[in-house]
């Protein structure tokens, strides 16, 4: 199960890649900037105003009068809010468990990200994913994210009509409860997510809408503002002349730093995510992986960041002699033949990964260790699983909604169910999978909008599948 770095770990390696070529200064947005309509002070010195339009704040200046501000008509964003209601607390109807029931819900940790977010206001939201039906049919769920510490899901609901401009509506569900903690909107077009650990933020991979005027960029949400104001904001280089697509980005955020790669070619980046207690500027270095890679995951010591390709997977790891960090790497070859989309740590030796293709990939999965690689029985899975406190890995399928428990050590399927055969019936693929350890279930949301979690209660041989919300596939 991938775990959380050491402290230093990641700061070492974000030291370690800077100290590997040119370090680049970004200007992050602080909490706290200058509210839209405030004049502020841009590097190099020269006044810019900040004016609104349409549902953007855009800058600009008169070159014959600097003291004039010029309005840029930009295309407004479509916000349809009628998938949110809101509900006194008094009113809502918590999740109740049976005795024969498969639990949904449980405690919630006192130090968990949960019971921080936690708002015990007088009225409460309640959101359902929104189906579309003109132009795209189905849910517009772009990108999802579960805390470290597991208590929160993060969805990226897409928003504007069907041609675009498009931003994205974020919503924040505590996974003990079901409650929700958190909804905010951004006019950007968020493909990616990835809890940081440490400081209560959400990062996330903004896709460039040249309508709008908006660029590739990573960006960092502060969660611990009622808000979610963004606080960091990072331009990406422009990317290359493939087509940038989501399934081809990863992101991934551990001990204060960012990683990102597969959004031009073979380069990739790595990023302080907040100024060091120094108070320097943030970092940033670009470098370059040996075939473009699409998927990332963090070995437990945090001292290896692995990333796949088709044609291998990369160890990049951090050496420390006389006081001179370096970065180096190591490889496995892999010859996939399909693009990676999912990379998880099985345990044992640090080389030891499985490697999931899409949901649209009539191809298994594959286990690698070390030099050697096998693949598993199935076709298109596109999600692997560390589960049952991380002793097992469950590997999500398409076709049916199968769901294998597999042992790491030996690769064996010791499990397995369908979910197409389970009661009550839904419609719908699966398009996200996660384990929830607390109460031993595996938690799905379907390519209609339903959620729900399937599992065994100790003692049952049989499995149970019970409905969190239902969306527009329920049968």
């Amino acid at each position: 199960m991938i775990c959380s770095a050491p402290k230093n770990v990641f700061r070492t390696l974000v030291l370690a890649a800077l100290a590997a070529g040119t370090v680049l200064t970004a200007y992050p947005q602080q909490a706290d900037s200058p509210a839209a309509s405030d004049a502020v002070q841009q590097p190099g010195g020269k006044d810019r105003q900040s004016v609104r339009s349409g549902s953007l704040a855009i800058s600009a200046t008169d070159k014959t009068n600097p003291a004039t501000v010029k309005e840029e008509s930009l295309p407004v964003i479509a916000l349809d809010a009628s998938n949110i209601r809101e509900m006194p607390r008094s009113e809502k109807q918590p999740i109740r468990n049976g005795k024969r029931d498969l639990a949904l819900t449980s405690p919630v940790p006192d130090d968990s990200l949960a019971a921080r977010l936690t708002d015990d206001g007088d009225t409460v939201r309640i959101w359902r994913p929104a189906f579309g039906t003109q132009g795209f049919r189905g849910i517009r769920l772009d990108a999802f994210a579960v805390s470290p510490d597991g208590s929160v899901l993060a969805i990226a609901e897409r928003t504007g009509i069907s041609t675009g401009p498009n931003g994205t509506r974020i919503v924040l569900l505590n996974t003990h409860t079901w409650d929700t903690l958190r909804i905010f909107t951004t006019d950007l077009s968020l493909k990616k997510l990835a809890f940081v650990p440490g400081i209560d933020a959400l990062a996330a991979v903004a896709f460039p809408q040249s309508d709008l005027k908006q660029q590739l960029k990573l960006v960092a949400f502060d969660l611990k503002r009622p808000d979610c104001a963004p606080f960091f904001e990072l331009p990406l280089p422009p990317p290359g002349k493939e087509p940038l697509v989501a399934e081809k980005v990863a992101l991934l955020a551990n001990g204060g730093a960012l990683f990102c790669s597969g959004y031009n070619g073979t380069k990739a980046i790595v990023a302080e995510l907040q100024p060091n207690a120094e108070g320097e500027s943030l970092r940033v270095k670009e470098f370059s992986a040996r075939a473009p890679a699409t998927a990332m995951a963090v070995t437990p010591d945090g001292s290896r960041v692995a990333l796949a390709s088709q044609k291998n997977i990369e160890y990049f790891s951090v050496s420390d002699k006389d006081g001179q960090l370096s970065l180096s790497s190591t490889f496995t070859t892999l010859d996939l033949g399909w693009y990676p989309v999912d990379l998880k740590f099985l345990g044992g030796a640090q080389t030891d990964f499985i490697v999931c293709p899409s949901f649209d990939e009539d191809s298994p999965p594959v286990v690698v260790r070390s030099s050697t690689k096998d693949s598993l029985d199935g076709r298109s899975a596109g999600f692997a699983v560390p589960c049952k406190d991380g002793k097992r890995i469950g590997v999500a399928f398409k076709v049916k909604g199968r769901i294998d428990v597999v042992n790491p050590a030996t690769i064996e399927v010791e499990d397995s169910v369908i979910l197409d055969q389970m009661r009550p019936a839904t419609n719908g693929s699966p398009v996200f999978v996660h384990y929830l350890d607390p109460i031993h279930a595996f938690f799905v949301i379907d390519s209609v909008g339903n959620a729900y979690a399937v599992g065994r209660n100790e003692g049952d041989k049989r499995w149970s599948k019970r409905i969190i919300w239902n969306g527009a596939g329920k049968r």
